[in-house]
């Protein structure tokens, strides 16, 4: 990872009022393993990724890349419609 903070992470759990170890013992990781996630440094496994965003109350998407669910859901739309457009057996 890049070692950039997760803002989004960072500035709901103050939202909330929380510590690190509360959101940590909430989704059943160590409180370094959450540190290690919010400061960017660590990329979670995909069951907890579910497990935080379920937590904040937000997608995936929006948590850990910046995109709410419209701008990813658009994004897989337009993939599709590009690919169809495409057709069959063109490989450009």
């Amino acid at each position: 990872m890049s070692g950039v903070r997760n803002e989004k992470m960072y500035q709901l759990r103050l939202q909330m009022g929380l510590s690190q170890r509360q959101v940590a013992e909430a989704v059943g990781i160590s409180q370094s393993s959450y540190a290690m996630i919010e400061g960017g440094h660590r990329h979670p496994r995909k069951e907890v990724e579910k497990k935080l965003a379920d937590f904040f109350g937000v997608t995936v998407d929006e948590l850990f890349f910046g995109r709410d669910y419209h701008e990813s859901q658009l994004e897989e739309v337009e993939e599709a419609k590009d690919a169809a457009m495409q057709g069959p057996g063109k490989d450009g």
